[in-house]
């Protein structure tokens, strides 16, 4: 008995004790780390950011009071891995939330109070619902693919795809929480420029209503309008159509403004509207003395210094550029009482060309105004807004692309600003491929010394060196 119970018994026991003793642990540990959310558990270590939501998607999910369901309606066994790992991120956000897969080949009747056809769904669909409330996010709004034509493709053209899952989703989810929903009118009847097809459905994704409006037969502006959009009229308002506006701003109503080559000459009535809120139009062309702040080869392409606005905040902390072709200035008016914040400013270098376009030439002549230029500013009188931008261009599709969209999200930021929307501030698509890189013309010349003069020269005296060395021995 003794030798059955002896040292060797007692080390094996102890062993067997502690055996159970670490198995008991790691039980206990993985039933720990599964109850944890799964931010918690999962980093996101795709480079970019696949994973990851914005402090914009977090407010949202947090102030929510209803319920919302999202559900993922895939074949079972044939759920997209990324887009059920973002999904899970949002149910991680919120008791609110809650996340569950369907397979509506094998419940097809889970569609019928959607009026869904299962044939005309994308696997990998999301539908977001919320009391009835519902929208579908298709798999080709959460990876999005642009063609462009490309004449050295085999095709005849080039495919980009981007991951708008966030921006998708989170659309949608304050969509069906959401009881209002902003109206956007978009000026007509003064050759204004077409908004754009994109500009135009990056707004209504954010939940608003875009319509066009002339003001010719009206005594006041609709009832439900939160914003008027003037883009680049190429002739005056009326007297009548400024008066109207005026009167609407002084009651509360905002304005969101892009001008082209503005000037109080051509556009007396319209700056009767912009001095209501303490804003007016300069006279020229603005060029951009500093090589840091402008596109190489091009110094009427204008890289401003961002300001810190709701509006501007998110892409001056991210690092974006934005991109100003053929801005004219905008200044202080006289006696006005409007709270001004100039968003995007030029260089002490900067440089008026009074002639505008008609310039002959970009290089700084005698004569020509000197210093720093505003071309962005938003103006607050009351409940009264007025955000105004001095480049036509800027929206234009490839300008906008040069800078990775921010152009686009800065314009779309200022709507929901303007329509107090400040949780829905646009969310960029993220890419699956090369990002967009903007040089500076500064940039430009530096790596070009740096690859065409200075490696070829290191590289050559290095090898010089080597041959006398090896030639002594």
């Amino acid at each position: 008995m003794k030798r059955m119970f002896g040292k060797r018994f007692r080390a094996g026991g102890y062993a067997m004790f502690a055996g159970c003793v670490v198995i008991i642990l790691a039980v206990l540990a993985n039933v720990l780390v599964s109850s944890l959310p799964t931010s918690a558990t999962e980093i996101d270590l795709s480079g970019q950011g696949l994973y990851s939501l914005s402090d914009q998607t977090k407010r949202i999910a947090s102030a929510l009071q209803k319920d919302v369901n999202f559900y993922l309606l895939a074949v079972d066994g044939q759920e997209d891995e990324t887009v059920l790992r973002l999904l899970n991120r949002y149910d991680d956000l919120s008791d609110h939330i809650r996340v569950s897969c369907v397979d509506p080949t094998v419940d097809p009747t889970f569609l019928t109070p959607y009026e869904l056809d299962i044939n005309q769904l994308y696997a990998n669909s999301v539908l977001v619902d919320c009391g009835g409330r519902f929208r579908l996010v298709g798999y080709d709004d959460i990876f999005v693919t642009d063609y462009v034509y490309d004449q050295n493709s085999y095709y005849g053209y080039s495919a980009t795809t981007s991951f708008d899952g966030e921006n998708a989703l989170t659309n949608a989810l304050h969509y069906v929480a959401s009881d209002d929903l902003p109206t956007v009118y978009v000026l007509t009847g003064h050759g204004e420029s077409d908004l754009g097809d994109s500009i135009r459905e990056m707004i209504e994704q954010d939940n608003m209503t875009v319509e066009d409006l002339s003001l010719l037969s009206l005594d006041e502006m609709p009832e439900d309008a939160d914003l008027l959009l003037i883009n680049a009229p190429e002739t005056d308002l009326n007297e009548d159509e400024a008066a109207l506006l005026v009167a609407w701003l002084q009651s509360g109503g905002h304005i969101l403004l892009n001008t082209d080559m503005a000037t109080e000459e051509k556009f007396p009535n319209l700056m009767t509207v912009t001095k209501a809120m303490g804003l007016t139009a300069g006279t020229g062309l603005v060029i951009e003395g500093n090589a840091q702040m402008r596109v190489n080869r091009y110094p009427h392409y204008l890289l401003p210094d961002i300001a810190s606005h709701e509006i501007t905040d998110a892409l001056a902390e991210a690092g974006y550029y934005i991109l100003m072709p053929f801005a004219h200035p905008i200044e202080e008016a006289e006696g006005s009482d409007a709270e001004i914040t100039w968003l995007l400013d030029t260089s002490d270098s900067a440089y008026i060309k009074p002639a505008g376009t008609a310039a002959k030439t970009t290089e700084k002549e005698e004569g020509d105004p000197e210093g720093s230029v505003h071309v962005a500013a938003a103006a607050e009188l009351g409940d009264g807004r007025l955000v105004w931008f001095a480049s036509k261009d800027m929206l234009d599709e490839y300008v906008d692309r040069m800078v990775s969209s921010a152009n686009s999200n800065l314009y779309l930021n200022a709507v929901n600003w303007m329509c107090g929307q400040q949780e829905s501030i646009a969310i960029r698509s993220k890419s699956l491929s090369a990002s967009g890189l903007t040089v500076t013309a500064a940039q430009s010349s530096f790596w070009t010394a740096v690859l065409v003069v200075i490696v070829p020269a290191a590289v050559l005296i290095l090898g010089v060196t080597v041959y006398f060395r090896r030639k002594r021995k």
